[in-house]
């Protein structure tokens, strides 16, 4: 695992709360559906249609919600992480992003410690992560803090 680079800590600000930094994230969260959007070859116009207010009434339903965000040196957001627990003690690292000129710099890496960090202080019995289909090269990344593939969902496209 990539360690954070502790002297770039000063060049980025993280700002941690819960569903009250929801609305902040709504650019970037467009950013990452368009990605989706862009590597999904099947399922494009459902990331076209797909909207954040959607997204968002998917995540209300969580029994808790963790969110960090990430801005630069200028204050712009270049990242952020969405982190939920369910009902049945589940936690799921919902959404994950990094602008493209922010990545590999470790703040992935970083987001997602400390949204495992979160989830054990909260004692989830279970912790999972979802990708999309086109964007299988993050598996890596994931495998890395131990998640692995459990199972593979098809879902029938009209053609």
């Amino acid at each position: 695992m990539k360690s954070f680079d502790m002297e770039k800590m000063n060049e980025f600000r993280f700002i941690t709360g819960g569903i009250e930094l929801l609305d902040l994230v709504r650019p970037l969260w467009q950013m990452l559906n368009e990605l989706h959007k862009e590597k999904s070859k099947d399922f494009q116009n459902q990331y076209i249609s797909f909207t954040f207010e959607e997204r968002k009434k998917k995540l209300m339903v969580s029994k808790h919600m963790h969110i960090d965000i990430i801005a630069d040196s200028s204050n712009k957001y270049i990242a952020y992480c969405i982190s939920t627990i369910d009902s049945e003690l589940v936690g799921e690292v919902d959404s994950l992003f990094i602008k493209e000129d922010a990545r590999k710099l470790g703040l992935g890496d970083e987001l997602l410690k400390r949204s495992l960090s979160w989830m054990e202080n909260n004692n989830v019995r279970k912790k999972i992560i979802t990708v999309a289909a086109g964007n299988e090269d993050v598996i890596n990344f994931y495998n890395k803090y131990g998640f692995k593939k459990r199972r593979i969902i098809l879902e029938y496209v009209e053609e």
